[in-house]
């Protein structure tokens, strides 16, 4: 979290400006509109949020608003897709996103938050198929915060705080997250002499950086180096920030940059029902200890996953026409195999 230490100058208020910026495109008659936990974002009534106006930056849209609230403010949030009359036609999947303000900011000071929308194959990677067994490794990472300095940022005319946030639910041991991007404070695009994120857990990374006003707009990528110090710069194109400000007001912002881009995992697997997995000393209608022969046979045909199918009742409603074996998200991922 940021710790913007101590403030010279002028005294801090009770109120400061939240802005929020998103990229989404919608159809026509369609509108984005945030709502969180408070009052002033709706109390999780759609209706009440508030809705965002767009405007045409290069080839997106990128929909955005603001909001007045005090000092120490913290709420939970998330967007949604409406028509005309606020009704809901497409919401964000995956955990409500956090606004913590931070202490010490000043009147007249804006903040803004910049995310991009979470879709529901953004949280495939978080099941527990992916989470618990293919993933596991990643997700057993310890918690690299404990010696992060944070940045004691005294807001200087032309200074902006940026935070850095990715999540990246595949990360071998001994690998880090790396930002690299157009100005020195990332390295001019030079891999070593990029900004290094530090692990918060939960597959998360942040940093924070503070960049001057002539630094934006700013483009960047983020990168893994492995544990034999290979960097792999993630998939698709730069991204990008501006301040979006005439003014001096933008102080700072925090980035939430969804996943990084990389290659989705892949692996070759068999599907089997447990009584058909046979052996020559089984019972005639498949036993669990032959798992294990399955398993070296998997291993030894290049495969990486065991699936079974449904081992027990898969009903919801206990009735005759409820239980079907082939429903999305019966099949069970039990192993993976390295």
């Amino acid at each position: 979290m940021v710790n913007p230490g101590l403030f010279s100058g002028n005294k801090s208020v009770n109120s400061v400006k939240v802005s929020f910026r998103i990229p989404y495109f919608t159809q026509w008659g369609q509108s984005l509109l945030v709502c969180g936990s408070v009052p002033v974002l709706g109390a999780w009534n759609v209706k009440r949020g508030v809705l965002l106006s767009v405007i045409h930056q290069g080839s997106e849209l990128i929909w955005g608003g603001s909001t007045t609230v005090p000092r120490g403010f913290q709420c939970q949030y998330s967007y949604y897709v409406v028509d005309d009359k606020k009704n809901v036609l497409r919401w964000e999947t995956g955990k409500k996103r956090e606004l913590i303000i931070p202490e010490g900011v000043q009147s007249g000071q804006e903040i803004v938050f910049r995310d991009l929308w979470q879709a529901a194959s953004d949280a495939l990677p978080f099941r527990s198929a992916f989470k618990d067994v293919i993933f596991r490794e990643s997700w057993d990472l310890s918690d690299t915060t404990a010696g992060v300095n944070h940045i004691n940022f005294e807001p200087e005319r032309e200074a902006v705080l940026v935070q850095f946030k990715i999540s990246c639910p595949n990360v071998e041991k001994d690998s880090s997250i790396y930002v690299i991007g157009s100005n020195t404070k990332l390295g001019q695009w030079k891999a070593e002499k990029g900004l290094k994120l530090s692990y918060f857990g939960e597959s998360v990374w942040k940093a924070e950086c503070v960049m001057q006003r002539s630094d934006f707009p700013l483009r960047y990528r983020y990168g893994k180096y492995d544990r034999n110090g290979k960097f792999s710069i993630e998939t698709g194109s730069n991204r990008e920030v501006s301040t979006n400000s005439s003014t001096n007001d933008v102080k700072y912002i925090f980035l939430s940059d969804g996943m990084l881009r990389e290659t989705p995992w892949r692996g070759a697997g068999v599907a089997i029902p447990m009584f058909s997995v046979r052996s020559e000393s089984d019972l005639g209608v498949g036993e669990f200890l032959d798992l294990k022969l399955l398993v070296d046979w998997a291993v030894a045909s290049g495969f990486h996953l065991v699936q079974l199918l449904p081992i027990n009742d898969t009903s919801v409603h206990g009735m005759w026409w409820d239980s079907y074996p082939y429903r999305y998200g019966s099949f069970k991922i039990i192993v993976e195999i390295r």
